[in-house]
């Protein structure tokens, strides 16, 4: 009786490359083997997938196709048995399977009567050498990628912000994407400054022309990769570290800290409120004077245009206008912003004098870190010269190591800290004159989102409106203080807290209301 024989090619991208397994090869190997042997050939599979599994489209749909057409076949034929299967495991399993469906695998370059009980250790040899070979393939491949990452290298798919180029040596090197780089350092910049929320700026980050998905964007903003530190997880007895990169990095160290501590609420944010319109920038600042609710606003369609409220809910019936709100609010910051240049000069002064203290200690503290750094990284060299001389185990060595290095490590993230902190205090110094004496300039010209910042900052209590006017608000205790009357200031501290000590914090401030005569 004539046989019959389902053929089977498979081949995976680097096979092809590097042996020469082409799918047409082994079909017409498969093919005049046939011709030769009379067999009749009742179905042809081809394959590019990987062999570690039976987890392959075109292997499904030969199983499906035996199971669907029973006693179609007698045989499997492939070329070899790691075209088979490379998991001597799995292809035992399968083949008992194919044998309950009344078919015989069989390589026809390696031939086995598998019904000869001393043949199935030829098999579990053919079966257990691409095995092996993917194995040693792969702790290659591993070995090579540690390897790579420990000189610098970047051997991923290039992060946004870069792209893939050759060095002079013709290995992979990740350089600066001109185009989507400026993008960013521009995210990260902006995060840094904790004035808008990473969700807005990943919308305004696809509007300048980044392209990369919700979740891709909160990893970008965690990967050291951007101020040029590569990241090597722990592997066997390794312990994960960092390296320095070779590429060149988008942002400084200090920026990335800064965006982190943000992220994990370390750092403390003004606590924005977002609204999409810039007509209504008091919505969520405004409370009910009639129930003492929340206030929102929207805009009711008139005859010829659009006309905004803020308002409380149906049953209370408050309603102002929010053309004459937001004018109202403009001139108590104008008000609040008529600070006197003698306060401005004293409290630099003040300012400048209180952080020439911590300066002083914040050096006292480096001197006695950078005297534990160095007496930790000298018990760590010692350990390692006894265990050079033989007087230490190496595993006693790895204890220590594993004791010391990280104390090493946040010492040093804690002096690198210290180092940005102490360079950036003029830089904010001189910010917060500049916010003082041009705060209500920063409110008229700012955009919705700045002027919700400022007023959040000045107000940070509900704001109360009564006969079109707003009820004295609580104001932020640094800028009553700046923006207080000379003749306030030039009295003396024991003066001013004996005057105030009975006084409500609810007390309306000089400034923002006539006075009682």
């Amino acid at each position: 009786m004539k046989k019959r024989a389902i053929l089977y090619v498979r081949v995976s991208t680097d096979e092809q490359a590097d042996r020469g397994y082409s799918l047409q090869h082994q079909e017409d190997r498969l093919r005049n083997y046939c011709n030769i042997n009379n067999i009749e050939v009742v179905a042809f599979f081809r394959e590019d997938h990987s062999a570690k599994t039976f987890e392959r489209p075109e292997f499904n749909n030969l199983l499906e196709f035996v199971r669907k057409n029973k006693r179609v076949a007698d045989v499997l034929l492939f070329l070899k048995w790691d075209r088979f299967s490379r998991n001597a495991g799995d292809a035992y399993y399968m083949i008992n399977m194919l044998n309950r469906l009344g078919i015989e695998p069989q390589a026809i370059e390696q031939p086995l009567d598998l019904s000869i009980p001393e043949n199935k250790i030829m098999l579990a040899f053919y079966l257990a050498a691409p095995e092996v070979e993917n194995d040693r393939r792969s702790l290659n491949t591993i070995a090579g990628m540690r390897r790579a990452k420990k000189e610098g290298r970047w051997i991923a798919k290039a992060p946004a912000g870069y792209k893939m180029s050759r060095n002079e040596r013709n290995q992979p090197v990740v350089v600066k994407d001109p185009l989507t780089a400026p993008i960013v350092h521009w995210v990260f910049e902006e995060i840094s400054n904790a004035v808008y929320s990473a969700e807005m700026i990943y919308k305004k980050a696809l509007e300048k022309g980044l392209k990369v998905k919700r979740s891709n964007f909160f990893e970008l903003i965690k990967n050291p990769f951007y101020y040029g530190r590569i990241y090597i997880p722990a592997y066997k007895d390794e312990e994960e570290q960092y390296v320095t990169g070779i590429h060149e990095p988008l942002i400084s160290e200090q920026i990335f800290n800064e965006v982190q501590d943000i992220l994990t609420g370390r750092r403390r944010k003004f606590p924005t409120k977002q609204t999409a319109i810039e007509e209504l920038p008091l919505r969520g600042f405004l409370k009910c004077s009639r129930c003492g609710a929340n206030l929102t606003g929207s805009k009711s369609k008139g005859r010829h245009q659009y006309y905004y409220y803020y308002h409380c809910t149906p049953q209370c019936g408050e309603r102002i206008k929010a053309p004459d709100a937001n004018a109202a609010i403009c001139s108590e910051i104008q008000r609040v912003a008529q600070i006197h240049k003698v306060n401005c000069s004293v409290f630099e002064k003040e300012v400048l004098s209180l952080l020439g203290r911590e300066l002083k200690e914040t050096a006292a503290s480096r001197v006695k870190m950078q005297e534990e750094l160095q007496k930790l990284n000298d018990r760590l060299n010692n350990a390692q010269q006894l265990l050079l001389d033989g007087n230490l185990d190496a595993a006693d060595y790895k204890g220590i190591k594993a004791r010391y290095e990280p104390q090493i490590r946040n010492l040093e993230m804690r002096l690198s800290q210290t180092d940005e902190a102490n360079s950036e205090l003029e830089k904010y110094l001189s910010f917060g004159t500049y916010f003082f004496k041009n705060l209500d300039r920063l409110y008229y010209e700012g955009d919705l989102a700045i002027k919700q910042q400022i007023i959040g900052s000045i107000f940070p209590e509900k704001i109360v409106f009564e006969n079109l006017q707003p009820r004295t608000a609580r104001i932020n205790s640094l800028v009553r203080l700046i923006c207080s009357p000379v003749a306030d200031s030039s009295r003396s501290k024991k003066e001013k807290t004996r005057k105030n000590a009975g006084l409500s914090t609810m007390a309306p401030p000089s400034g923002l209301e006539p006075e009682t005569l």
